[in-house]
């Protein structure tokens, strides 16, 4: 003879194995939440980076730009520029910048000084800093081709 189980109500059987219970749901909130937090550090330390990326890309841009003009300048008449040219636009007090996330930028040039033989160049030093702080956010040395003394 064959053993049968015992009578057990089908509908009863079927929701103690079917979907997930309060119990279930609960525990995966609380891994979820565990998982959330240990993100958090990761997150705010990215945002920090990109916003000081951002100001030193800025920074950069303005560097260059700075020294495409100190070589680009030249008198009316001449087709290269005169090292009195160079020392012209290097003492012209620069306008401040500000970047996107609103950070004040101050552009300066070095004091360049004039080659003793000409052809020669003019060394020239321009740095970005914010302002009221001294060390640079972005800074190059470029040599600027010169003709002539005037």
């Amino acid at each position: 003879m064959v053993a049968t189980p015992p009578n057990l109500d089908r509908e009863d059987s079927f929701l103690r194995v079917a979907g997930f219970g309060i119990i279930e749901v609960l525990v995966s909130l609380s891994l979820l939440a565990v998982i959330s937090v240990a993100f958090v550090p990761l997150l705010i330390n990215t945002v920090k980076n990109s916003a000081g990326n951002t100001t030193i890309a800025t920074a950069a841009q303005i560097v260059n730009r700075e020294i495409e003009g100190a070589r680009a300048v030249h008198s009316p008449t001449a087709t290269a520029p005169s090292c009195y040219d160079v020392t012209q636009y290097l003492q012209v007090t620069l306008a401040t910048v500000i970047d996107p996330r609103g950070v004040v930028l101050v552009p300066r040039w070095d004091s360049a000084a004039c080659p003793s033989t000409y052809p020669g160049v003019v060394r020239a030093r321009v740095s970005v800093s914010r302002s009221g702080q001294s060390n640079p956010v972005a800074q190059a040395v470029t040599l600027i081709f010169v003709k002539s003394a005037t």
